[in-house]
């Protein structure tokens, strides 16, 4: 069992409501992100949950948008600047 915050749970409270569109933009782009494990058998590890892949599955979703996706990724690599 991880300690880590679920960043699936996280978007999920979003999607309900629960969270400021700009608040989780912020929030997101700062995640700790875990590296992807790549198995060819499982195209969505469900027991990876703090992965960028998350966050573009939950577009796919309807979580979030496309617009808010790549707000989030523009943060995300400017942290790396």
């Amino acid at each position: 069992m991880t300690d880590k915050p679920s960043l699936r749970a996280y978007l999920d409270r979003y999607a309900k409501g629960g969270i400021a569109r700009e608040e989780m933009i912020a929030t997101v782009a700062a995640w700790e992100f875990e590296e992807d494990a790549f198995d060819p058998d499982d195209n969505e590890p469900s027991y990876q949950d703090n992965t960028l892949h998350v966050v573009y599955g939950s577009v796919t979703l309807g979580d979030i948008t496309y617009d808010d996706y790549e707000e989030i990724t523009r943060r995300y690599r400017q942290r790396a600047v």
